[in-house]
């Protein structure tokens, strides 16, 4: 019997080779019925493989049953072209093999390529049997992808257009086109090339995003691209916005419109034809570009525009789509230039042109106009004036020259671009004349301390030459004539244009008489005869006689002495006393010349006899004394009567009033106490009167009158002695229409004072009526306080005496006991107190009331 110990320690052995023989019988009994059944190769994926070029591939081949790898061995991967896939890295190779743990190869190919594409073999050899083999195969497509599909595209529109959508792919892609969720076919405007999509006649409504969509029925690739269409328009410049011919005047500005549609927006572009310059770089001699070109609204504009700037102007306009060109001619309106203008000189009688040449585009209206006139000179002037014209030129021929024809005569070139002016200046020759000499003949005596100045006045041109020549008073010892020379030493020569004058003093009487001036030129001479008197004292006055009289004056008419180769007479002096008296002790009374020739002698006595003794005056001296003239004054009497003031007007400004104007009397010795005037319509008798007091200033206003009626008036002055004789005369006074007045039957004239004071009126009644309102709602205003202070103080005092007398009737009634309050007691009282106070005193402000 074995040892059951010994059989316990042996029993995991016995185990392990129990189970070791166990499986070596299932690996026997699998391999017998492998070798009867089929052991082959597995690839997966299953079936054929189709990938996209770029992609990854696994491919695994095991060996089936799996009971059976034991058995197998040596297992390896073919390519396409019978070359065993090498184990490798993979980084060292696409295409390489990697064993698995459970007996398989797996094949890996990285990045697949179009010629990766084929037949791929997994052999094995089993030994005892034919190699195991397995295949698949591998099919490589390109996806699909867009090569030219831009996703922004231009069509330009008015003809066909194409929207790019190139697609490439294995198996080839089928392409379509949506457009707003709906498929576009071929047909109508579209037609689908392999491509892009084909648009005839494109218009801006064609804008829009497009999908080009791309699938492939074998692979079920789809792939899809939006393409954003913006149509663009060619250049059009639109109607009404060409650029036109234009006409401005140098110095102005000029703009051209170039107004253009067009998508993208065109550039704009301005070139001067002449030169074919861009303008925006044309500069002028300052340096200056004057030309620049609105980036917004293409207008070209030349600033200070210059006779350059004239041409032909094309706009051109451009975009993607095309090109658009107009042309427009600037004209520019050159101002009238003078280039010549010419003088002349001629004689007296003869004939003489002058001639005047302009520049100006277009060419500028010429023609004369003389100074001192305003009107052109006529080109038919009975012979007078002949004018030529021509292109740019005008001649003025002058025929028979005289004086009257020296002078400046103005050439007028006007264009539309303005008006140039230049003068000529024709000068007449003549032969000197003294027409302007003033100088016949001068005065002066050997006394005189200021020198005598002889002057005339030689007009000629050319200018004369001038000398100097004395009359001889005796003809008998030289020459008639003696030539004044600058070598004689009383006398000097000066010559200030065409004044010569000589200075000098008398030496003698020989220096009297006649000097004669003498002017000759080139044309002829003329002679001017000036006298040279020796002056002396006036000769007696002519005649005195008395022109009027009156009490207390005498009115004198003095004519003097006839004297033309004398001084003229200054002064008139009257030397006068009483009869009786001496003229030692005479009075004097100087008069300045008059020419009414009337002089007045006033203050004299009523009723007295007086001696006058006249004489006149000038330069040199004094006349011989009149013989004595004896008058007696009159005695004290009326007035005389007022005068006439003529050419009076009437200037109130009122057809119902009229001033009178008279000149004051002489009061012949009693002062005048007062005018009397009468007046009356003429036509009534009866008139009416009114008195002036003397100190009127010979003026009187005379209202209530009629307008437009005339009246007569009668003026008398009066004193202590009587009334002077009447002054008479008529007037008219002004029509109603013609002066602005208050209509009397509407209503009567208000003057200035009177509307014032009725303003003040209205005014304090306005404010007494606020002040009421203030009363009446408010108790405020001077009202209230008048009667706070009237009427409120009686009727306080009454009420006062009144709660006064009910006070000691209370306390005589209720029997009063002098004994203390309580502070509910003190408290009503007080209460009561005040209410009553209230009451009684309502029209009081409570700091006015009495302490309860």
């Amino acid at each position: 019997m074995v040892d059951r110990q010994y059989l316990s320690k042996m029993s995991p052995v016995f185990s392990l080779l129990v189970g070791t023989y166990a499986s070596l019988l299932f690996v026997f009994s699998t391999v017998a019925q492998a070798t009867d059944t089929d052991v082959h190769l597995m690839v997966t994926p299953r079936g054929s493989i189709n990938r996209a070029a770029g992609e990854n591939i696994f491919l695994k081949c095991s060996v089936e049953p799996e009971a059976a790898r034991g058995a197998v061995g040596n297992i390896r991967w073919y390519d396409p072209k019978n070359d065993i896939v090498m184990p490798s890295a993979p980084t060292n190779s696409r295409a390489f093999s990697q064993a698995g743990s459970d007996q398989s190869l797996s094949l890996y190919i990285m990045n697949l390529k179009k010629d990766d594409a084929g037949e791929y073999r997994c052999q094995a050899d089993f030994p005892g049997h034919d190699p195991l083999i397995k295949t698949t195969n591998i099919d490589i497509y390109e996806d699909v992808k867009f090569v030219n599909a831009p996703a922004s595209q231009t069509p330009i529109a008015g003809g066909p257009g194409k929207i790019l959508c190139e697609v490439t792919g294995n198996p080839a892609p089928q392409v379509d086109w949506i457009r707003d969720n709906q498929p576009i076919s071929t047909g109508g405007r579209y037609k689908i090339e392999q491509d892009g999509l084909v648009i005839d006649n494109v218009m801006e409504e064609d804008e829009g995003d497009y999908i080009c969509r791309a699938s492939v029925d074998s692979t079920g690739g789809l792939r899809s691209q939006t393409i954003n269409v913006v149509v663009h328009t060619k250049p059009e410049i639109e109607h009404g916005g060409r650029p036109t011919d234009t006409r401005r005047v140098e110095g102005d500005v000029a703009s051209m419109s170039c107004v253009v549609t067009g998508r993208p927006a065109p550039t704009i572009t301005w070139v001067f034809l002449p030169t074919g310059e861009d303008v925006t770089k044309m500069v002028d001699e300052q340096k200056r570009n004057r030309h620049s070109v609105d980036p917004v609204t293409g207008a070209l504009t030349v600033n200070d525009l210059m006779k350059r700037d004239q041409g032909d102007y094309k706009c051109m306009a451009t975009n993607p789509a095309g090109t658009v060109d107009a042309t427009a001619q600037l004209f520019v309106v050159e101002k009238p230039r003078f280039d010549i203008v010419s003088n002349t000189t001629e004689a007296f009688g003869r004939s003489t042109s002058i001639t005047c040449t302009v520049r100006g585009d277009p060419a500028p209206e010429l023609q004369y106009i003389k100074e001192g006139s305003d009107s052109p000179i006529p080109e038919d002037n009975n012979g007078k004036y002949i004018i030529t014209k021509r292109e740019r030129e005008l001649t003025l021929t002058i025929n028979q020259l005289t004086r009257e024809d020296d002078g400046l005569y103005t050439c007028i070139a006007t264009n539309e671009a303005g008006t140039a002016e230049k003068a000529s200046h024709v000068t007449v020759k003549f032969k000197p004349t003294f027409e302007h000499t003033p100088m016949h003949q001068a005065k002066t005596w050997l006394e005189n301390p200021l020198p005598v100045n002889l002057s005339c006045i030689a007009e000629a041109i050319p200018n004369a030459t001038v000398r100097w020549e004395k009359k001889q008073q005796n003809t008998l010892t030289g020459a008639p004539f003696l030539m004044i020379t600058p070598e004689m030493s009383h006398i000097s020569m000066s010559q200030e244009g065409a004044v010569s004058s000589i200075v000098f003093r008398p030496r003698g009487l020989e220096d009297f008489g006649e000097y004669e001036c003498i002017a000759a030129n080139e044309i002829g001479e003329a002679r001017h005869r000036i006298n040279l008197y020796l002056a002396r004292v006036p000769a007696p006055i002519q005649s005195v006689e008395f022109a009027s009289v009156t009490a207390t004056t005498i009115q004198f008419r003095i004519q003097g002495a006839d004297e033309p180769d004398n001084l003229e007479t200054q002064q008139y002096e009257v030397y006068y006393h009483e009869a009786g008296g001496d003229m030692s002790n005479a009075m004097q009374r100087v008069w300045p010349v008059n020419p009414n020739g009337l002089y007045v002698v006033s203050d004299l006595k009523p009723a007295h006899r007086y001696v006058f003794r006249f004489h006149a005056t000038n330069a040199l001296g004094i006349s011989p004394a009149t013989r004595d003239f004896e008058r007696t004054m009159p005695d004290i009497g009326p007035p005389r009567p007022p005068g006439l003031v003529h050419d009076a007007l009437n200037n109130t400004g009122d057809a119902n009033s009229y001033v009178l104007l008279w000149q004051e009397p002489d009061d012949n010795g009693s002062p005048i106490i007062d005018y009397q005037i009468s007046y009356r319509k003429e036509g009534e008798n009866q008139p009416k009167m009114v008195v002036a007091p003397p100190r009127t200033g010979g003026q009187w206003s005379l209202t209530g009158l009629d307008a437009g009626t005339r009246y007569a008036v009668e003026i008398i002055a009066r004193n202590a002695k009587g009334i002077s004789a009447p002054l008479n005369f008529t007037f008219l006074t002004a029509s109603a229409h013609s002066i602005t007045r208050v209509n009397n039957d509407s209503g009567s004239f208000l003057s200035t004072s009177v509307i014032a004071g009725i303003c003040v009126g209205v005014l304090l009644l306005l404010l007494l009526l606020i002040d009421l309102c203030c009363f009446f709602t408010a108790k405020r205003g001077i009202t209230a306080a008048l009667c706070r202070k009237c009427c409120g103080e009686s009727k306080k005092l009454s009420e006062t005496e009144d709660l006064e007398k009910m006070r000691t009737t209370d306390e005589a009634d209720l029997n009063f006991e002098k004994q203390p309050l309580t502070t509910k007691q003190v408290t009503e009282t007080t209460t009561i107190q005040t209410v009553y106070r209230d009451q009684a005193y309502p029209e009081l402000e409570p700091e006015d009331k009495p302490s309860p």
